[in-house]
């Protein structure tokens, strides 16, 4: 009984040291949606180059890719937040339908750069873009846009769930059972737990998770957080899931979701 004692209490001040470290280390109120954001540059050149390098200025992640045939794999792999075509072409239109079930798979909004005029946009459109910018256009209008597409494209929220007896989310009845038990969850970690579950064993920052749990807002109060994710792991705990919300020091946390037996 002792023994039992003990133990519990230091688990209770690993949780609480835990939790102020976690608000210790939460010190913003403002939310940029570029910050550490995926963004996959398909094209080359002048224009490719030149806006990777405000990306990456901007504390975004940037990568490029050139080829047709690379999109497919990249998306699958990186799973980036933001598609940018700085060249369109409406040659580049069948590219990206099909190209569809994944972008909408993992939430990723699509911006096209390319030659002014109706027809040019309206392929662009037809295809699944969700903003084409006409030439000549700055770069400082491309990055609005993009933080803007960040900040309202939430596709993933669409995105249902289910591994049996394991983890199902409906979307659309906000509802979510973990190990066939019922998870009853705010509308703010419902969205934080159904955003990491679709990119299970992925590591994400602090600074990502408030700009979602932000909910399109610019200012989220400090502590946010550090609430939420502790919050989260008690709900975890009550169904006997506690070790899927992974803490990775010096880094953010990670949800690992048991595969299917």
């Amino acid at each position: 009984m002792i023994y039992a004692l003990i133990a519990g209490t230091v688990h209770h001040a690993m949780h609480m040291q835990e939790f102020l470290a976690m608000l210790a280390a939460a010190h913003w109120e403002e939310v940029d949606p570029l910050y550490h954001a995926r963004v996959m540059l398909f094209g080359e050149g002048a224009v490719a180059d030149s806006l990777e390098k405000r990306l990456r200025w901007q504390k975004a992640t940037p990568r490029q890719i050139h080829e047709a045939s690379e999109l497919q794999l990249e998306l699958q792999q990186w799973q980036p937040q933001l598609l940018i075509f700085s060249n369109w072409d409406k040659h580049l239109a069948d590219t990206l339908i099909n190209s569809q079930e994944r972008l909408l798979r993992f939430g990723t909004a699509v911006m096209a750069l390319g030659p002014e005029g109706d027809d040019e946009a309206m392929t662009a459109l037809d295809a699944g873009v969700n903003v084409y910018v006409g030439a000549p256009v700055s770069e400082a209008l491309v990055l609005a846009q993009a933080s803007a597409l960040l900040r309202h494209g939430h596709a993933w929220e669409q995105v249902r769930i289910d591994v049996p007896g394991i983890l199902r989310i409906d979307p659309e009845t906000r509802r979510v059972h973990v190990l066939e038990q019922e998870l009853r969850l705010t509308k703010r970690i419902f969205r934080l737990f159904h955003y990491m579950a679709q990119q299970s064993e992925r590591t994400f920052s602090a600074m990502e998770i408030a700009q979602h749990l932000a909910m399109g807002k610019r200012h989220i109060q400090q502590n946010t957080v550090a609430a939420q994710i502790h919050r989260l792991r008690k709900n975890l705990e009550e169904v006997g899931a506690s070790s899927w919300l992974q803490t990775v020091h010096g880094f953010g946390y990670r949800l690992s979701i048991p595969r299917q037996k």
